[in-house]
């Protein structure tokens, strides 16, 4: 059974701001984080720019490690989604795929940034995914700390 694990920020900025800058942002310049055995993106091997539904990129992770993110869905302003899967690595054992979504919905002190991952676990690890949902929200705690100081410096407040 899939397991849903979600994250929020607000930050000062517009939600047309943030999808923008943020979509086609390097996946290596935000996740650039360990979290426990959650590792940073080193880079990404695919089309760019990052913005239509069905490309796929690869995403090298630090450490042994990778899988194809598919990008699913783009509504702009308000967020876009991506389909992860062919994990290879630490996390293979863990992790069949994933449904992303970032999602950004705009308010009087800026914009609320919300990540989600709705993960499938493989059979044998079903029973790791509630202490896989700690560490992932730790990681996605420190990814949206640091996403926000990106967004300070790349975009002006709303």
């Amino acid at each position: 059974m899939a397991r849903e694990m979600s994250s929020s920020r607000t930050v000062s900025a517009d939600s047309s701001q943030v999808f923008e800058a943020l979509l086609p942002m390097p996946l290596e310049l935000v996740f650039v984080h360990w979290h426990g055995p959650l590792p940073p993106v080193r880079s990404t091997v695919g089309p760019e720019p990052w913005r239509t539904p069905r490309q796929q990129r690869r995403v090298v992770l630090a450490g042994p490690g990778w899988m194809v993110e598919t990008l699913t869905e783009v509504d702009p302003p308000n967020g876009f989604s991506y389909h992860l899967d062919q994990v290879h690595g630490p996390m293979r054992a863990l992790i069949a795929s994933v449904e992303g979504r970032w999602m950004f919905e705009s308010g009087s002190f800026g914009t609320k940034i919300t990540w989600t991952w709705i993960a499938t676990p493989r059979a044998a690890a079903r029973w790791l995914m509630p202490a896989f949902a700690r560490l992932w929200t730790g990681y996605a705690n420190k990814t949206l700390g640091h996403l926000e100081k990106i967004l300070a410096a790349k975009v002006s407040p709303s």
